[in-house]
């Protein structure tokens, strides 16, 4: 693969998208003989990191099974404490889905009817549904156009005297700007939910991207930069009574067994996806350096292309959970890499006011001109721990073959 020189970290360089006409530098493209790659590259493969870590994860998983303590075990207890220490919260709740670590967390700021929630439209739809089943209403705000995080006036104009909460979305691996979130919400006296579900070892001015609101829902699903190999997910916060809540709320209300102190829910990471979480901790910070030495190569090859890459920050760390290049030639580039064999994803095609489920509701029509910029020109390109060198070497030789049509 051509060496990548190291970028300048804190420079947020966006190519303009409205210069399709700019020159395509061929520079560093390795040349081939072939046209494809000898495999397909995938988006994504989870199988390599499976084999990798198989024999110790099947260790774990006969010891679950030789004790037939499914739930509640030593694998969830170890992996709360194990989290809380990695992210530097004081607790760490394992629940069944990111979707619930959503529910259950605005369900213990005691959000619901009558109740405002704002979030960004260019979030994925699994955060707005927990505010829509606790009968709340959805406060959509357009995407800021420096980062991934909402907009900054947007926000303060979207607060109202019925604005329960903020929920503030780390999305594709980059921190939002908390700091700034924060001094809004503040200013309001409203709590900030974290979503931290696509940021797991993801840095903010020194701190991992946990804990930095009122309280941290994630989810470690299948595809998940930490993930289990299923549903899984996870709340964690520095206040003791919304964690004591949590947990009560996640296994029907109960502190112990048929004494219900509130009516709860059913929520538990099992012990097996406990035990993968564990096995795959420890090599979490490894994995999300290889992934930013990755975006750090294609950022470097994409310098001259007619594209914007994805924002720098010096004092955010991404994690990259997706490699999210923005071109005017979205739709074409995304039908040229396949042709190529080579794996692209959309995150997300369409914003939040845009879908059906939004629209037969009866909401409001808005108008987010960032957000609906955004779903029509991104495309994520392969991105995962264990590409090899001559994949990335393919991926980028690709992407600068189509953009030479424009030299």
């Amino acid at each position: 693969m051509t060496a990548a020189s190291p970028l300048r970290i804190g420079k947020n360089r966006a190519n303009d998208l409205d210069r399709p006409d700019k020159t395509c530098s061929k520079k560093g493209r390795k040349k081939r003989h072939e046209d494809f790659p000898p495999a397909p590259i995938p988006l994504l493969d989870l199988t390599r990191k499976y084999r990798s870590i198989e024999a110790a994860l099947h260790r774990q998983w006969n010891l679950a099974f030789e004790s037939m303590r499914l739930l509640n075990g030593r694998n969830l207890a170890a992996f709360e404490e194990e989290f809380a220490d990695y992210c530097n919260v004081r607790h760490a709740i394992g629940v069944a889905s990111g979707t619930d670590a959503i529910f259950l967390s605005l369900r213990a700021l005691g959000i619901g009817p009558g109740d405002e929630v704002i979030l960004p439209a260019h979030a994925p739809a699994p955060v707005i549904e927990p505010i829509l089943y606790l009968g709340a209403t959805p406060v959509l705000i357009d995407k800021a156009s420096a980062d991934y995080g909402p907009d900054l006036a947007g926000l303060r104009a979207a607060i109202s005297g019925n604005t329960k909460a903020v929920l503030a979305v780390h999305l594709l691996g980059l921190p939002c700007d908390m700091d700034a979130i924060g001094h809004i919400a503040r200013d309001s006296g409203v709590p900030v939910v974290e979503d931290s579900s696509q940021a797991q070892g993801a840095m903010y001015r020194g701190k991992h991207a946990a804990g930095l609101g009122a309280i941290t829902p994630m989810s470690l699903g299948p595809v998940k930069n930490l993930a289990c190999y299923g549903d899984g997910g996870i709340v964690l916060t520095n206040d003791g009574e919304l964690a004591r809540t949590v947990r009560l709320l996640r296994v029907h209300g109960q502190s112990e067994k048929y004494n219900h102190q509130i009516y709860g829910w059913n929520s538990r990471l099992d012990e097996l996806q406990a035990a993968v979480l564990r096995v795959k901790l420890p090599s979490l910070d490894r994995d999300n350096l290889r992934r930013r030495e990755i975006a750090a190569a294609y950022t470097h090859e994409f310098s001259d292309l007619p594209l914007k890459t994805p924002p720098e920050f010096e004092d955010r760390q991404s994690v990259y959970h997706q490699y999210v290049i923005e071109t005017l030639h979205r739709d074409e580039l995304k039908d040229f890499l396949t042709s190529k064999q080579i794996g692209t994803g959309i995150y997300y095609p369409v914003p939040l006011h845009r879908h059906e489920a939004w629209l037969s509701r009866g909401f409001r029509q808005l108008s987010l001109p960032e957000a609906e910029r955004y779903a029509r020109q991104n495309i994520a390109l392969p991105m995962f721990a264990e590409l090899t060198d001559d994949e990335i070497d393919w991926v980028i030789g690709a992407v600068k073959e189509f953009f030479s049509a424009y030299d």
